[in-house]
């Protein structure tokens, strides 16, 4: 059983003036850094996707790592998800996708202060329930961008949309009810603007605090 990871990095990050939002330090790591580390630490072995630039990472962590990108370029979070899933499908992995109990993770890139207990939790609620989990975020709005899917149903799903360009990922769950996960809200926090990041360095500042002796 298989676990795989897309991680989304493609944007413009015009709200954050046009600075790569997963290449941003945050405590000594940059954004997406701490992402791969986190589904790193899930499972060693996880077949990792970055869909996008894969400014950010070290030169090590970009050889452990698939890379694609999305046609065109910008061209939204589920033209990135529609990217690595075709990669997929034509075997550029090292295993094959779709087999029973695989799970693939879905993974905006600018959510640093997700937990690897979250992604255990949602990629057991995907098996459980061979159907997507997920969480919500603070406005209680369901969390589409950090979420475990059965493989076989995110790569039927995807074929189902004849056009993912500016697509939204919310289609993908169309007709679907996933399994709601418990989760601290700003553990699913992500960031669009300098305000939205400050408030992530508060509470990622608040951890380390409180993880000190």
């Amino acid at each position: 059983m298989t676990i795989r990871a897309i991680i989304l990095s493609g944007g413009r990050s015009n709200r954050f003036g046009g600075v790569h939002k997963p290449a941003v330090e945050l405590g000594g790591a940059t954004v997406i850094s701490r992402i791969l580390g986190t589904v790193r630490t899930v499972d060693p072995l996880a077949e990792v996707w970055v869909a996008g630039p894969s400014e950010g990472l070290s030169e090590a962590e970009t050889e452990s790592v698939h890379s694609i990108r999305e046609e065109p370029a910008f061209a939204g979070p589920l033209a990135g998800i529609a990217a690595a899933c075709s990669a997929l499908q034509t075997g550029e992995g090292t295993t094959v996708a779709g087999e029973s109990g695989d799970v693939t993770l879905v993974l905006a890139g600018d959510m640093p202060l997700i937990t690897a207990d979250h992604l255990g939790e949602l990629i057991a609620a995907c098996r459980r329930g061979e159907a997507p989990a997920t969480g919500t975020d603070d406005r209680g709005k369901t969390q589409f961008l950090c979420a475990a899917w059965p493989t076989a149903l995110l790569l039927a799903r995807v074929e189902s949309i004849p056009d993912p360009v500016d697509g939204a990922v919310r289609l993908l769950f169309a007709g679907l009810e996933p399994t709601l996960v418990d989760v601290e809200s700003s553990v699913v926090a992500d960031f669009d603007t300098a305000a939205d990041f400050e408030r992530i360095h508060a509470r990622f500042d608040e951890g380390v605090r409180s993880d000190q002796p």
